[in-house]
């Protein structure tokens, strides 16, 4: 089995390597159980392959739980929660505030206090914070999750979903077509 998984790995690897057209492939990978395992099966196969990678890790904290939730669902409605997970670990390298705002804060691994907080006064916490990190740094209203759109102080979620759905926008003044914004 592992040299099946292996196999497909490389040739994985070689298409990824083929359509991106760079030398060093970037593979990013969850910091969960079964890492070091990945890991090693990854190098054997780069190295089979006569590929250079790029490895990333990332937390995978919560990735399982979110997977597994109506808002996942709707997203990926032809996936498994696996590979919805894998695709959650794989965006938190390239936009993690995009990703973990969809995470239940419970499952974030915040650290062992964080249950000294009723549930109620994390989830209230952090979606302020959330909203202030948003506010402060902005979103691409092109490419973010509807979640990220929902914290941009002053848009309702009738908003969001209006803005969602006149994607893609070239420029800024788009957003004066949008019913409810102009």
């Amino acid at each position: 089995a592992k040299n099946r998984g292996k196999e497909k790995l490389v040739s994985l690897l070689d298409k990824v390597e083929e359509l991106s057209g760079n030398s060093k492939i970037p593979v990013v990978l969850g910091n969960g159980h079964g890492t070091r395992e990945a890991r090693q099966l990854l190098e054997e196969a780069a190295s089979e392959g006569e590929m250079e990678t790029e490895l990333h890790l990332t937390s995978e904290a919560g990735a399982s739980v979110w997977s597994v939730t109506e808002m996942a669902n709707e997203e990926f409605p032809n996936e498994t929660p696996a590979a919805i997970a894998a695709v959650s670990i794989g965006r938190r390298f390239l936009n993690p505030l995009n990703e973990l705002v969809k995470i239940p804060p419970k499952s974030l691994g915040l650290g062992m206090y964080q249950h000294d907080l009723s549930e109620k006064v994390l989830d209230e916490k952090l979606s302020l914070t959330s909203i202030d990190a948003v506010a402060e740094v902005g979103v691409d209203v092109n490419s973010c999750s509807l979640a990220i759109l929902g914290k941009v102080p002053s848009l309702t979620p009738k908003l969001c979903t209006k803005i969602m759905a006149s994607r893609p926008l070239k420029s800024r003044n788009d957003l004066m077509n949008i019913s409810g914004l102009g």
